[in-house]
């Protein structure tokens, strides 16, 4: 049903069953602040001596400080997301379904055409929020709107990596598991 719902509103993505919390409220001029803080604060991983990578014996050490690197990096992204105050936002539930773009909440009583401001974290990344700008063409499901690049990325990979994993639960089942 929310396939061909999807469909009829010019969303041609596969769907797949996830539980992420979300936290929404009806956008407002002062979500915009916290949404841009949000995409600043990812700052991709660039180590310089990466590109160093390959190109002398010592490989392994440059591997191993690029390891560490990133390894302080998910730390120090942990601590600023406990120490970080949020806006409070009225509404609370769980995304059932996701798509490239799309989402669907199963309890949601959204208002067509309404823009609303979002905040979930994905399970590879517990340790950061991604804030997004959906807009809902359902009651229960919402496009997305604007979202930082490197948030695109992570939501892309987490379907992906979903899609793949559903597959091998159905392959299991009839026996051809990889």
């Amino acid at each position: 049903v929310c396939r061909q719902l999807c469909q009829e509103h010019g969303h041609f993505t596969r769907l797949v069953a996830v539980s992420l919390p979300l936290e929404f409220a009806p956008l407002q001029a002062a979500h915009e602040n916290e949404y841009l803080q949000l995409g600043r604060a990812d700052g991709g991983f660039n180590a310089p001596w990466e590109v160093f990578y390959g190109k002398d014996r010592e490989d392994i050490i440059f591997k191993a400080l690029a390891d560490i690197y990133k390894k302080l990096i998910h730390i120090e992204r942990y601590l600023h997301e406990k120490d970080t105050a949020y806006l409070p936002l009225e509404g609370a539930g769980v995304v059932g379904a996701l798509g490239h773009g799309v989402l669907g909440v199963a309890d949601g009583e959204f208002s067509l055409g309404k823009l609303y401001y979002m905040r979930t974290r994905l399970p590879q990344t517990p340790y950061r929020r991604l804030g997004f700008i959906a807009k809902a063409f359902t009651p229960m499901l919402l496009s997305v709107e604007r979202m930082h690049s490197a948030d695109i990325k992570d939501w892309d990979n987490h379907i992906a990596q979903r899609e793949l994993e559903s597959l091998n639960d159905r392959k299991a089942m009839h026996g051809l598991e990889f």
